[in-house]
């Protein structure tokens, strides 16, 4: 990472989310980056207005009038409630007909412009990587095992597996037609085949590195890029290959796309992009290379993984979602992810959902940044003179607080994180995890080592607290100057009642790591932590019983606004909702990375931080979704739809007497899967509900039907009308 331009932390102290971005399928809304922040690997530019992509967490996001607004979906492999399956590569034959490959198998098919996606079985459970389609019908792809590709002949309905020979990872494929198909893997090797697949000749390019894309001009001509700058071009159809880098920095490139007699000017172009933060431009075949900086307007820069060119348009697409589209041919290039961070964000709090929001993590550039308008604009040079990773965060007001965070680091603010003054809390390097405040005065910390500290005169002085352990301690929470509890690895969880003079040990009833504890009183509380661990007790900690939840993903921060009405945030993007005290959750996935921090104000008001620099709004969302309760049947049941018929939302309720791997589809009267609800998600026993919206499908009798571990527990019909 890195800035493109040193005078611009100062100049571009607030950016601003300047495009309208439609987020469907979610009532979390990115407010940083806009318009969202998930990795793209796969771009498509069709004209001056219409720009397409794919990348992690399924995302799919496209605009038709230049990036003024922007569609955004994270359901391209169906719901995807406690993982994320990531896209890696794509392929549209027309703005509406596309495909989608990814993680574990899964591969989409869309033919509605990316609306709606169906997923259809590839007899694959490997990662599928690079996917090249030489007609509307006909195209294959690439995994991660076996030294397999896979070929359709239907538009990607059915899929034939083919053994290239020899077991390898298979990164990208190319196909000048149905019988010269070349893939590229490690240790600088291609495979290529010029029958179809019924022979493979397995070639070295001359460099022992990884080779992530390939392209071909004709049947002689043709390019390889990969890690160390390798890029390498053969003239006899792959049998030799020949280092063609002149002028290049040292870098990893990802994509190589070849463009021929670009703009009628006889001449070709050849474009590498990757993590040198530009794209390289070559016009006599790959001897030498121009840079084509491609930045435009945007503050921060990172990899470009994928890079597409049609006529004069342009567009590429990155890390933190970074897309930028040209519709000169390059000469200028508008950016539309507005990114000023780029790292892990550990914690967050708001003052209200239209105000004052922090959030605070690693160091890049800084680790503290500001918005004072609810997320629409966000300062980046608040805490330009804070330079320690920062892991907690405690207001006590709107505007003083303190930020927890390592080599014994402290942050304070008294105008509501405008400004902040450091202080080093103990000589000794501690990572302070988490900090409380009973009042204005009397606050502690959490940190490694087993080591609290205590504060009396406002953070002032610290003095060291003795606790007995060495274990790590994540979170400490205080009701008053007596009474407080901290959490830890190994289960470790310890109350005092003399204001930390002595910690008394309790049992929450598991060995795993705890991260988060949340009192109301000095009886009820909440406590989270590894493989889906969530507590509760009503009697001061003395007993914490078990708060079943429908997943056994890990879970870090707990936010509840009163005793009954909270959240719990955790891995692969997963956050939890109840208005009930944990008999019932609502499972809503922010469709970003893992959830480090999350900060409720009510049941439908809450900030959410992730591991990658990604901030996310829920504020006012519509009713429904899916939920989960702790009512466990006597067996594996498929209630009836209502209402039925429905138009055009309609609760699909089934039951599961124990914990098993759950597919829920939908399907239309010809027996095509139209939508996927559950693909073989793993849900702890209970009873769920799920409001199955059918805005996109037309009239008519549908079925559908769930699977658990591989059986068929029941189909049902219901009806659509509209």
């Amino acid at each position: 990472m890195k800035f493109l331009n040193l005078l611009l932390l100062c100049l571009l102290l607030v950016i601003s989310n300047l495009e309208v971005n439609s987020q469907v399928n979610s009532p979390w809304k990115w407010v940083h980056p806009t318009p969202q922040g998930n990795t793209l690997r796969y771009v498509k530019a069709f004209n001056s207005t219409t720009f397409y992509a794919l990348g992690y967490a399924g995302t799919f996001i496209k605009t038709t009038n230049s990036g003024t607004n922007w569609f955004i979906t994270h359901d391209v492999f169906g719901t995807q409630e406690n993982s994320q399956i990531f896209a890696y590569s794509g392929w549209f034959i027309d703005q509406n007909t596309g495909f989608a490959s990814g993680g574990s198998g899964k591969f989409a098919r869309t033919t509605n412009g990316g609306t709606t996606w169906d997923t259809i079985s590839t007899g694959q459970t490997a990662t599928l990587y690079g996917m090249h389609f030489i007609n509307s019908t006909t195209g294959f792809i690439c995994t991660s095992t076996g030294g397999n590709i896979i070929k359709t002949t239907n538009a990607g309905l059915n899929w034939t597996p083919i053994s290239t020979g020899a077991s390898a990872t298979l990164y990208n494929i190319f196909a000048l037609d149905v019988n010269h198909i070349y893939c590229t893997t490690t240790s600088g090797n291609i495979r290529y085949t010029t029958n179809g697949g019924t022979n493979w000749s397995i070639v070295s390019t001359g460099a022992s590195v990884t080779l992530y894309d390939i392209n071909f001009k004709d049947m002689n001509t043709g390019w390889v890029c990969g890690s160390s700058t390798s890029i390498r071009v053969t003239t006899n159809g792959g049998a030799n290959w020949t280092q063609t880098s002149t002028g290049l920095p040292t870098s990893t490139f990802y994509e190589l796309t070849f463009s021929p007699n670009v703009l009628n000017s006889g001449v070709d172009h050849i474009y590498v992009s990757g993590n040198s933060f530009y794209t390289f431009r070559s016009m006599d075949n790959g001897n030498t290379w121009d840079s084509v900086s491609i930045a435009g307007n945007q503050f921060y820069v990172s990899t470009y993984y994928s890079l597409d060119r049609n006529a004069a348009n342009m567009v590429t697409g990155g890390a933190f979602g970074l897309i930028n589209t040209s519709t000169n041919g390059g000469s200028n290039w508008i950016a539309h992810n507005y990114l000023g961070y780029s790292s892990t964000l550990n914690d967050i709090w708001c003052d209200n959902m239209n105000g004052r929001v922090i959030a605070v993590g690693s160091v890049a550039p800084v680790p503290i940044i500001v918005s004072s308008n609810g997320g629409a604009n966000w300062n980046f040079d608040a805490a330009s003179n804070v330079t320690f990773t920062c892991y907690g965060i405690k207001m006590l007001n709107a505007n003083t607080g303190f930020v927890s965070g390592a080599s014994s680091k402290l942050a304070k603010t008294t105008n509501g994180g405008l400004n902040w003054d450091t202080s080093t809390v103990y000589s000794t390097a501690t990572t302070m995890y988490n900090l409380d405040f009973a009042n204005s005065t009397t606050g502690y910390i959490s940190g490694s080592s087993g080591r609290i500290f205590k504060t009396t005169n406002g953070g002032t002085n610290w003095e060291l607290q003795t606790t007995g352990i060495t274990n790590t301690l994540y979170n400490i929470e205080m009701l008053d100057a007596n009474t407080g509890w901290f959490v830890g690895t190994t289960g470790t969880i310890r109350k005092t009642t003399n204001g930390g003079t002595n910690w008394v040990a309790q049992t929450p009833g598991t060995t795993s790591s705890l991260y988060d504890v949340q009192m109301f009183d000095a009886n009820t509380g909440y406590l989270c932590g590894l493989t889906g661990t969530v507590r509760k007790t009503t009697n001061g900690g003395a007993n914490w019983d078990t708060v079943a939840v429908p997943f056994t993903t890990s879970l870090y921060m707990v936010s509840f606004s009163n005793v009954n009405t909270g959240f719990i945030a955790g891995a692969s993007g997963l956050t939890y909702r109840t208005s009930n005290g944990g008999n019932v959750w609502q499972i809503l996935n922010t469709g970003g990375s893992t959830t480090n921090g999350i900060y409720a104000k009510g049941y439908d008001s809450a900030y959410a931080c992730a591991s990658s620099a990604g901030i996310l709004k829920l504020y006012n969302p519509l009713t429904g979704g899916i939920t989960w309760q702790n009512q466990i049947p006597e067996r594996f049941t498929l209630e009836q739809n209502y209402p039925n018929p429905f138009n055009p939302v309609t609760t699909i309720r089934f039951g599961l007497p124990r914990a098993a791997k759950v597919t829920l589809k939908v399907y239309d009267i010809l027996g095509r899967e139209v939508s996927i609800l559950f693909n073989n998600t793993d849900i702890n026993a209970g009873t769920i509900t799920y409001d199955f919206n059918g805005t996109d499908l037309a009239s008519g009798v549908y079925f559908y039907s769930l699977i658990a571990d591989n059986n068929l527990v029941e189909t049902k019909r219901m009806v659509l009308v509209k």
